[in-house]
């Protein structure tokens, strides 16, 4: 079978597939897979799809991964955010670019270069609420396939992305006393201590890479308990920060650093968590996952860097090399499990989520060439 990338994205497209509610998508991408010579095609329990090709008794040599879940559609659109509309070279649709593009240029570049012989297996894993809580879905995946290298197929204008920040979501909750607001005096109120806090915290020294950049704390709501307290000093109050992070950070470093920031600062009487939020699959499956997606990076001298700056320049494209400063699937492929990973997909990053989100459709026909030219080079 030889599959039309455009004309898959675009059937993709017309796909409402918001996360937990992946069914339909997961279904035509299991038939796909089958149609094109995959075998075996799986869904597994938390409803992601995966479909190998190649030599049964052979490694698996790489995966490609990509996510079906979009995000909610917002705004006024020009055109049906599910229609799949073609004009001027774009195929316009929520998650045009993120990032069921990157799904069919796999699918079909791994398709084709499969019609050339491979010595080796290859597996495109098409994932489940990436868009909620990123990796958690690939690790069912990685449980029963495990790859020697992951492509993730995000958006990166068929760059080459080398590593990307990690995220951990915190919450930093101080305790107070409540008291009726008449009468203060009588309370402790955990406002005051939220407000130091934040000016403390604009002080703490963050590691720089090389490759992904600065790591980052950045503050993004504050909510007393109760909310909203009126009339009442509120007995506490939780920050949440977004802390990025870079390769190499570890999650009990991170929380130590700030702790011992805000003590050497004469605060007190707080509690720092990592936040947990439950997920639902559309297969009914639950979980409570952590939100602390650790960062990752690719170095320069290893041979996926290299297999993968080929393939661009086999495409007539310059390789060029960066990292994305958003969390991916990578990781739990690359930051968790220490599997050689490598980032590039069709589209441009600023695209996704946004209104008439588009992709181009020569971006798409250049990922499936890169993809096959990866998968001959390493696998062929």
């Amino acid at each position: 079978m030889t599959l039309d990338v455009v004309a898959l994205t675009q059937a993709m497209v017309r796909i409402p597939s918001l996360s937990g509610q992946e069914s339909e998508m997961a279904a035509l991408m299991g038939a796909v897979m089958r149609e094109a010579g995959f075998d075996p095609v799986t869904i597994d329990r938390n409803g992601s799809v995966l479909g190998l090709i190649g030599p049964r008794d052979a490694e698996v040599a790489l995966l490609f991964d990509g996510h079906m879940d979009v995000v909610p559609v917002t705004g006024s659109w020009r055109s049906d955010p599910f229609g799949g509309e073609i004009r001027d070279g774009r195929l316009h649709g929520r998650g045009s670019t993120d990032m069921k593009g990157g799904i069919a240029a796999a699918i079909c570049g791994v398709a084709a270069a499969a019609r050339s012989g491979l010595k080796r297996r290859v597996a495109v894993s098409a994932s489940v609420l990436e868009e909620i809580i990123e990796g958690h879905a690939l690790a069912s995946v990685l449980d029963v396939c495990t790859p020697q290298a992951v492509v993730i197929c995000e958006p990166s204008k068929l760059q080459i992305k080398a590593g990307q920040k990690g995220r951990v979501e915190l919450l930093l909750t101080f305790h107070g006393k409540p008291a009726h607001a008449a009468t203060p005096h009588v309370g402790v109120n955990p406002l005051h201590a939220a407000a130091k806090a934040l000016t403390v915290l604009e002080t703490l020294p963050l590691p720089h890479d090389d490759v992904l950049g600065q790591a980052l704390l950045v503050p993004t709501d504050i909510v007393s308990d109760p909310y909203p307290s009126i009339s009442m000093i509120p007995g506490a109050v939780t920050i949440r920060f977004d802390r990025r992070t870079v390769s190499g950070e570890r999650l009990e470093d991170v929380l130590a650093q700030i702790r011992g920031h805000l003590t050497g600062h004469g605060l007190s009487d707080f509690t720092l968590a990592v936040s947990e939020g439950r997920v639902e699959t559309y297969t009914g499956q639950h979980a409570t996952p952590p939100r602390w997606l650790p960062g990752w990076r690719c170095d320069g001298d290893t041979a996926l860097l290299a297999a993968v700056r080929a393939a661009v320049s086999a495409s007539g494209r310059e390789p060029l090399v960066g990292a994305w400063p958003f969390c991916t699937n990578g990781s739990e492929s690359a930051g968790r499990r220490g599997i050689p990973t490598i980032g590039l997909g069709p589209g441009n990053e600023e695209d996704a989520h946004t209104i008439d989100e588009s992709i181009a459709l020569e971006q798409l026909e250049g990922a499936r060439d890169i993809y096959r030219n990866l998968v001959l080079a390493v696998c062929g």
